[in-house]
This record gives C-alpha cells, sequence and structure tokens, in this order.
C-alpha cells in the first residue's frame, strides 16, 4: 500500500529504460508551454543530454549535480552525479555541450552521490561503503586532447565511508560531511567537520552530533540581520524534523543555537537562506506523500539565531515531492522530481507570499508524489544558464526567461505630517516605466510584521493616511518592472513615527500548538505566546478554523473571539476530522487586529484503549516518518536514513506498501515509534510480505525492543523464519550464520504472505518493532516488501464523541462557538 516515498532517504528514485546509444539533442524555445515534449512557461530548453551521453551503462541513473566557473578562463563546467561515478560536462557553449571525461566511483555504484566544489578542487562523497570523500583538481579539464577522459582522484579523504551530502564553505575553506556513517569519526551523522585548506591534504577539525543525523545543511560566514552571530561560521541544517542551527566557529565546541520543529513535518530535507539571511526555505521531501499536500515550501524567519520561527508556507501547483533547492537573486530554483524545474519569485516574501515565476518538466509523464524526476539543480552561472540533474533523462541546459528587475529606488525619506500621516519620497528607479510598492514594518525596521500598503505607484512618492500615533514604523519601498511580474530587492529602510491616538495592532507571532485532547468528548487543544501590545495594556485572541489547509481567515472561519487566556479548547470539532487554525491578537482599546496567517493543523482522538496498532502506508493511517512524538507514529532509524520506502508499484491492499530498496552492503531499518499493549492480553503482531532476497547472503529480519531502543532482540515468526544466513556473517549488519531470516529468490516468495509473531510476553510493555534488511558486497536482487502491518492489543487513540461543550480547570475556555 504505499507511493514511492524515500522514508529514509534523501534522494529515492525509479530507474528508467535507457537508450542504447547516447543522445545530445540541442535549443528549442518554450511556445506555447512546450519545448521538445517537455511542459515549460518561461524556460527554454538549451541541450539535453541522455544518460548514456553523460557515461552511464544501460540500467544507471542520474543523482546530484554541481557547477563549476573557472576564475581564470571564465568557462562554465557541470558536474554531473551518476550511480557510477561523476561526469564533467563544458557547457560554455550551453547549446553544444561536451562530456570532457568522467571520474569512477571509489569504491562501488550507489544510487546516492554529491558533489560541490572548493577553489579549484570538486569535493565527492556518496552512500556507496567505503567511499569517504573524492577530491578532484578541476583544472585537468582545461587540457583534455581527446573527450571523454578517464579521470582519477587527486586526494582522499578516508575518515568516513558514506556520506549523504557535503557541504562547503568556500569563505571558510571547510566542509561538512553530514549524514556520514563507517571510518573513524562518523560524528553520529551530524556534521563531519573538514579543514580543506590544504585540499589535496584534507584534515578532520571536528562533529557536532548533539542533534543526530543531519541530511543537508547550508554553512556560511554569518552577514545576517542578528548582530551577536555577524562574522561567525554558522550552519542551517536540515536534522529530519527540525532546523537546527549551529555556531561552528569554534571546530573543537561547536555550539547549538536553536533546534526548531514544525507541524507537518515528514523529513526536513534540505533549505536555502533568503539573499539578505532573514529568511530560511525548507523542502520537506515526505510531507506530500503523507499528508495529500501539494509540493510545501516553509518559510523560516531567521532573524534571531536563536529563535527562528515558521512563518508561512507555501504550496505549489501540483503534487510533485520536492527536492534541492537553491536561492539566488530573488529566486528559489527548485527541483521537485517529477514536476521538474519549478522557479518562485520570493519578491514578497516579506508579506508572506511566493509565487511561480517559471518552471520546465523534466518528467513529462506525471506530477505526482513519487520519486523520478529532477534532483537538483545549478543556477549559479554568470551566463544566467540553469543546469537540471534528473534521475532518469540525465543532464538539462535550461535557459530562463525571468524579467529583469528594476534599478532599487534610493533616498527614502519619512516625514510625520500631523496626526496619524507620514509622507514618504523617494529617488525614482532609472528602470522606465517602473512602478512602486511600499511596505511598512510595525516596531521599526527591525521588525517582521510587514505588511503592503500601496502598490501600482507610479510617482517616488506617497502619503501613508493609516498610520498610528505613539508608535514607529519602518518604511522601505520596492520598484517593479512594467510587466508587474518581477520587482527589486527593497530599498534600505527608514524608521518614523508621528503623533495622533494609538491605533496599531499587537505584536503577535501566532498559534504554537494544536493538538488532540485525547479525551473521550471530541476537543482540540490551541496554545499560543503572549502577544505584545503596542497600545493599550489589554490584549485578546481570535480563532480562526477551516477545513482547507492553506486558508485565509475570513470573519466566517471565526469560531472564538474576545479570549484572554493563552489557549483554548475547541470542542466543536468530529472524530478524525481534520481542522487547521489561525489564531490572531486583538487591541481591545482601538479594536485593531494583527493578520499574521500562521496555520496549525490537527484531529480529534479519544483516550487511548485496547485495539489494533496499523500500518499500511496509506494515507490516512501511520506513515512511517522521522518524528516518533506519537504512540502512533512510526520512526525511520535515522543513521541509516537511506533505502526503506513507500511504493504504489505493488501492494497487498490498497495502492502502498513499504519497500527495502536494494544496494550492496547496506544495514537498513524501518521501524515503528514507542506502541504500548495492553496489560492481561496476549497480543501479536502480523503482516503481510513478499521478497526477492540473494539466499543466505543477504536478508531481513524483525527485531523488538522494551527499552525505548537501547536494545534489540530478534523475534522468529510462528513456523519459522522461510530461510536463514550463511555467509560467514559478513552481511552489513553481522547476523550470524544460521540465523533465521527472510531471504531466497524462489519465484514463490514474491507471492504476499502472512506472517505472524507472537508477543504476549511483551504485554503491559511499551515496545518498538524494526525490520532490518542486511545485504553483503556481492549480487543484488528485487528487495523486501511488507504491508498491512497489525499488532493487536496495543493501546490506540479510541474515538471520540463529537458536540459536547467543556470547561477544563487547566486555564483553557471551552467553546462549541464564537465568544
Amino acid at each position: 500500500m504505499s507511493a514511492r516515498s524515500r522514508t529514509l532517504f534523501c534522494c529515492a528514485m525509479l530507474l528508467s529504460s535507457l537508450s542504447a546509444t547516447a543522445a545530445t539533442r540541442h535549443a528549442g524555445e518554450c511556445v506555447d508551454g512546450v519545448v521538445e515534449g517537455y511542459a515549460c512557461n518561461n524556460v527554454d530548453l538549451l541541450a539535453h543530454m541522455d544518460l548514456v551521453a553523460l557515461g552511464t551503462t544501460a540500467g544507471g541513473s542520474g543523482n546530484d549535480m554541481w557547477g563549476w566557473t573557472d576564475p581564470d578562463t571564465g568557462k562554465e563546467y557541470a558536474l554531473v552525479g551518476l550511480n557510477n561515478g561523476t561526469a564533467f560536462v563544458d557547457i560554455s557553449d550551453p547549446e553544444h555541450p561536451v562530456r570532457l571525461g568522467n571520474l569512477a566511483t571509489h569504491s562501488v555504484n550507489s544510487t546516492w552521490r554529491d558533489i560541490k566544489t572548493l577553489g579549484y578542487y570538486a569535493l565527492i562523497v556518496s552512500e556507496a561503503a567505503d567511499h569517504g570523500l573524492q577530491v578532484f583538481d578541476l583544472r585537468h579539464l582545461r587540457t583534455v586532447a581527446s573527450p571523454p577522459a578517464t579521470f582519477t582522484e587527486d586526494a582522499w579523504y578516508g575518515n568516513f565511508g558514506r556520506a549523504h551530502n557535503i557541504v562547503v564553505n568556500e569563505a571558510s575553506g571547510f566542509a561538512y560531511a553530514v549524514g556520514s556513517r563507517q571510518g573513524t569519526q562518523q560524528c553520529g551523522a551530524g556534521l563531519h567537520m573538514i579543514d580543506m585548506h590544504n585540499p589535496l591534504m584534507p584534515t578532520f577539525a571536528g562533529c557536532f552530533s548533539a542533534d543526530g543525523y543531519t541530511h543537508d545543511a547550508q554553512c556560511i560566514n554569518y552577514d545576517g540581520p542578528d548582530a551577536d552571530f555577524v562574522g561567525h561560521e554558522v550552519c542551517f541544517a536540515a536534522n529530519e524534523d527540525t532546523l537546527t542551527i549551529v555556531d561552528v566557529s569554534n571546530k573543537a565546541s561547536p555550539q547549538q543555537l536553536s533546534r526548531t520543529g514544525y507541524a507537518g513535518s515528514g523529513y526536513t530535507h534540505q533549505g536555502w537562506l533568503t539573499d539578505d539571511r532573514r529568511h530560511f526555505l525548507i523542502d520537506d521531501e515526505l510531507d506530500e506523500q503523507n499528508d495529500g499536500h501539494n509540493t510545501r515550501t516553509y518559510v523560516w524567519d531567521v532573524q534571531d539565531l536563536e529563535a527562528p520561527h515558521l512563518e508561512f508556507f507555501h504550496d505549489g501547483a501540483t503534487a510533485a515531492i520536492d527536492h534541492n533547492m537553491y536561492v539566488h537573486e530573488g529566486y528559489a530554483y527548485q527541483s521537485n522530481y517529477q514536476s521538474g524545474l519549478r522557479i518562485l519569485d520570493l519578491s514578497q516574501i516579506d508579506s508572506g507570499t511566493l509565487s511561480e515565476a517559471a518552471f520546465f518538466d523534466t518528467y513529462p509523464a506525471s506530477d505526482s508524489a513519487n520519486f523520478n524526476g529532477t534532483w537538483s539543480n545549478y543556477p549559479y552561472y554568470a551566463s544566467g544558464v540553469v543546469g537540471v540533474s534528473d534521475i532518469n533523462r540525465g543532464f538539462f541546459v535550461l535557459q530562463p526567461e525571468l524579467c529583469r528587475a528594476p534599478e532599487v529606488a534610493n533616498g527614502l525619506v519619512a516625514t510625520p505630517n500631523g496626526d496619524h500621516r507620514i509622507d514618504l519620497d523617494w529617488t525614482a528607479s532609472a528602470t522606465p516605466d517602473a512602478s512602486y510598492t511600499v511596505e511598512r514594518i510595525l516596531g521599526g525596521c527591525s521588525g517582521s510584521a510587514v505588511e503592503t500598503i500601496a502598490s501600482g505607484l507610479a510617482n517616488p512618492s506617497y502619503s501613508d493616511t493609516s498610520a498610528s500615533g505613539v508608535v514607529t514604523y519602518g518604511y522601505r519601498v520596492r520598484s517593479v518592472a512594467a510587466s508587474g511580474e518581477c520587482a527589486a530587492v527593497p530599498s534600505t529602510c527608514v524608521e518614523a513615527g508621528t503623533t495622533g491616538s494609538c491605533t496599531a495592532p499587537p505584536l503577535f507571532g501566532g498559534i504554537a500548538s494544536a493538538v488532540s485532547a485525547g479525551s473521550a468528548t471530541c476537543a482540540i487543544e490551541l496554545a499560543w505566546p503572549a502577544a505584545q501590545s503596542t497600545c493599550s495594556s489589554t490584549v485578546t485572541y481570535q480563532v480562526y478554523r477551516s477545513p482547507d489547509p492553506a486558508f485565509v481567515p475570513a470573519p466566517g472561519d471565526l469560531v472564538a473571539s474576545a479570549l484572554s487566556t493563552l489557549g483554548w479548547i475547541d470542542s466543536s470539532v468530529s472524530d478524525a476530522a481534520p481542522y487547521t487554525y489561525v489564531v490572531r491578537a486583538a487591541d481591545v482599546g482601538n479594536g485593531s487586529v494583527e493578520g499574521n496567517n500562521l496555520r496549525l493543523s490537527a484531529r480529534a482522538a479519544g483516550p487511548l484503549a485496547d485495539g489494533d496498532f496499523i500500518s499500511g502506508a496509506e494515507l490516512g493511517t501511520p506513515i512511517l516518518s522521522d518524528t516518533g512524538d506519537s504512540p502512533m507514529v512510526a520512526t525511520m532509524e535515522s543513521p541509516q536514513h537511506v533505502a526503506w520506502e513507500i511504493v504504489d508499484t505493488v501492494a497487498h491492499s490498497g495502492s502502498r506498501s513499504y519497500y527495502s530498496g536494494y544496494n550492496n552492503s547496506e544495514c537498513l531499518s524501518i521501524g515503528t515509534g514507542p506502541i504500548t499493549l495492553t496489560p492481561g492480553q496476549s497480543p501479536t503482531l502480523e503482516f503481510w510480505t513478499r521478497f526477492g532476497i540473494e539466499a543466505g547472503y543477504d536478508g531481513g529480519v524483525v527485531q523488538i525492543s522494551a527499552n525505548g531502543g537501547q536494545d534489540w532482540t530478534t523475534i522468529t515468526p510462528i513456523g519459522g523464519y522461510p530461510g536463514t544466513f550463511n555467509n560467514n556473517n559478513t552481511n552489513a549488519c553481522g547476523f550470524p550464520n544460521n540465523s533465521g531470516a527472510f531471504t531466497g529468490t524462489a519465484a514463490a516468495n514474491l507471492n504476499w504472505s502472512l506472517a505472524q509473531f507472537d508477543l504476549a510476553a511483551y504485554a503491559g510493555q511499551a515496545i518498538q518493532l524494526r525490520w532490518r534488511f542486511s545485504t553483503d558486497g556481492g549480487l543484488t536482487d528485487q528487495g523486501w516488501w511488507i504491508d498491512d502491518i497489525r499488532v493487536s492489543h496495543a493501546q490506540v487513540p479510541g474515538m471520540c464523541m463529537s458536540g459536547v461543550d467543556l470547561i477544563f480547570a487547566n486555564g483553557f475556555e471551552a467553546a462549541a462557538a464564537a465568544q
């Protein structure tokens, strides 16, 4: 029952069949929404190289890419990851790219490879066992006489074996391997710090492992708005279910500045800072599959590195899963798997709005939430072209036709002019026919409550006649191109205040939590932090609710008002129905209400009761995730993080199932979060399974833990396992010879069969279960599927009754309708 979801991985994939001959296609213009059979908007195709043209063999695949511009010659190159190594492509003539050669993988082939550059050198890691860090001198590309050449690495660093990604801070000269395993310095799969000042002699510099597995990160010499850390080296890490910010200036003693989760997380995959360092954009790799919404980009306010917060999210036009994303000159370039390259305009991000400016769909067959299509992109070439790598189709050279931002409006002056009026004047943009947008920030230029108060202005002046007295405002002006489709960065912010009564709304960050009350009567508990009053001393709160997770509050959505507490219980909800909430703050004295749109969603459920824990990878059932914060949420082991996924190609029932993947030398687990078994009962575990696993050498087993995952015991199905390991303990998990396993390649094994386990010995205990797949370094086969998992006599949320008003003694209020 599943849809291809690499639930522990960064980059899953379905391999496509390859053409028998290499092919490179050349330029085409996007006309009427299509070019060479690819859907597009404002993006032209300059060239396309398929996988064979890049140097793979039939059955190969693509993955990551990065770009490099020779600082001495100005020539532009693409570094394209493949399952068998890295291809180096000269794109200085972007309509006629040339593969100069390939660097083979250091060890064995792998679906996963990651590439960055530092000065003259390429740094390459992989999930392949014993791969380590390859260092390649890119100046070799200048002297290739007869391409394609076979390159060799110039240096190698082996303090780790596998790594999921490599992060580079060119300004500091340090690299950071993340998700690293094997070797002498695994760093808990967190930030493995490498001194690259001598690129041919990489040196271990330190670890950050306090927050466990890091999937990807951006590390910079910080030059953003948080004055406390300007000049420090700071990493913004995607840590599975959190944004974790770390000061790595002192490699021997890195300091975690913050660790912040968010509602709706499936797998915090990767992210990138905006150009002004005020925001961090996150792509979550599993929320689309888990929750069924369209491609979702999470926008964070990171002006305070010790207290970042989620501002809003943007849902795209398709259901595709988002993957790698980079920000450049006011646009976010997103590789969104099956919907291709999507380019978002960030010019209105401070006002809570993103918009799609362009796209090129590298996977025309479907935009669904599966793991085919584009893996990554590189938008930083001075020529303006964008390179895009694709799992199934190789490498694309694209030319976005984005409007050019007009010249910035300068010389802004803000002058008070009587009660409730501040006059603004600025120097006109040098761009002909530009118009202007005025933004106002309550609390001054350092505030975060940004609102657009005027747009479409033809003249370089504006009078703000809605200004409150008493408070300070920050003002910024943006010049907008005549087309209206793109805007310049804002002008320098100036501050002003004026006379008159205080009419400003409170300053408020929005709702903080929304959770089921777990009571017999259906209820959802909401909580929020205190608002900061700007005028009167009394602030109240309004609650808006909708079944639409992307709603903007309207009067008809109001379910409670005039609340004086920092929480409220909504008891007018139904069992298991989805509800989304927005909380806003109001000033009692002047009646003004601030306008945040921060949303949180929840479903009501009853108290825990004896029942069945069920997971079949379907929407609406507990989907495997990395949070593990609920008894009814299953979890992946973060140190493994690769291979297990949700697929929609095979299922016992429904449309999705869990699939192990199959790569050499891997020890991979998928598991539940804590499940409490009912005392005095005879609980069982059962699931349906099918497999094609190299007999004796590779295999899968089921294990149980009764102490929070510290120790694991293999459990045996009723009637025994269908086979045993017989490989002299060379499987990656180290299961001994003659120990039972799901293993074998007989055709009958690919028929679904029921496996049952007696858990009576664990009744009354809190347990966790995991399915552990172990392979050796030899042959691979088809893999292991599991579906329709059921644990009987487990404590699970029961149903709740609807429609009863509650009064709780916990300081909250409950009501069935607006106050």
